[in-house]
């Protein structure tokens, strides 16, 4: 059995125009070309493709049968085709990226993405204070860095792709419960619940409570932004979370959004490179699904 991957382009042109003469002018090929094609591939098979109609040209339950595997096999040829086309790119490597805690918990769906239309990258994720984030950049410990608030992007290049706020979730029932917004040191003199010790959230939230003199009242860490919410809802205590991981539960009612009343909550989402410039081809295009991820997904605000 032999044919050409053409006979097979020019039989599933044939097949979608319904037409010899519209399949042939698909693939730019003459109509007695495309014949031939046709021919070729009906005598590999060994079986009529096609049976003509008053409608046209109509598959036979042989066609539809090649039909089928000629799409199958045509999309993998193309698949291989632009892993082919990677590589003679050059775009293939490694990514150290950086990210605070909020912007961490939303980069998951950018990441999975990105990491499907490129098998070739691999990124090393790691979380840090969003201060801590440009200096790495900045200092080239960090390909590329994500932050959020109001940060010194002054030694390095930014582009603020999103926006979240902080706000603390509490129990419907709750004292807080009835507040619109809240002082912050008003908030901590409640249980708290906080993401884990060394996170970059709970280590901002500790510093902010330290310079009003307030020791937060933690009852327990938790190992993720959904983990802390979860506990919310069941009355553990308050916790402070990006507004974009509290909506569904709000929406819900199974907790309560207080926002909280300092200037920091509102946190636009940047990312940071040293320069874009100067950026490989793998790194770049990282850049471009984070920033493009957004229009996406929806804004969180």
């Amino acid at each position: 059995m032999r044919y050409e991957l053409t006979d097979l382009k020019v039989f599933l042109a044939i097949a979608a125009a319904r037409s010899l003469t519209g399949g042939a002018s698909e693939v730019h090929l003459t109509a007695p070309s495309a014949s031939y094609r046709l021919k070729n591939l009906e005598q590999a098979m060994g079986a009529p493709l096609f049976e003509r109609t008053s409608k046209g040209m109509a598959l036979t339950p042989a066609g539809l049968t090649v039909q089928r595997y000629a799409q199958s096999i045509l999309g993998n040829v193309d698949r291989l085709n632009e892993e082919m086309k990677r590589h003679a790119d050059g775009v293939e490597g490694n990514i150290r990226v950086f990210a605070n805690s909020s912007t961490l918990s939303a980069i998951t769906p950018t990441l999975s993405r990105f990491l499907a239309a490129y098998p070739n990258v691999n990124i090393e994720l790691e979380e840090r204070l969003s201060a801590d984030v440009v200096r790495a950049v900045k200092e080239g410990t960090a390909d590329i860095g994500l932050g959020a608030g109001d940060i010194d992007l002054r030694e390095v290049e930014a582009i603020t792709y999103s926006h979240d706020e902080l706000v603390f979730a509490v129990p419907p029932g709750h004292p807080l419960s009835p507040l619109e917004k809240v002082p912050l040191d008003m908030a901590l003199s409640h249980d708290l619940i906080g993401l884990g010790k060394k996170s970059s959230n709970f280590v901002f939230l500790e510093h902010m409570a330290t310079k009003l003199g307030v020791i937060p009242r933690v009852r327990v860490h938790a190992a993720s932004f959904n983990d802390a919410l979860a506990l919310v809802k069941d009355g553990i205590g308050i916790a402070m979370l990006p507004l974009s991981i509290t909506r569904d539960a709000s929406a819900a009612g199974q907790v309560r959004v207080v926002r909280a009343d300092v200037p920091w909550a509102d946190r636009p989402q940047h990312i940071m490179v040293k320069s874009l410039q100067a950026l490989k081809a793998h790194e770049r295009a990282f850049v471009d699904f984070v920033v493009e991820g957004d229009a996406v997904q929806g804004t969180a605000r």
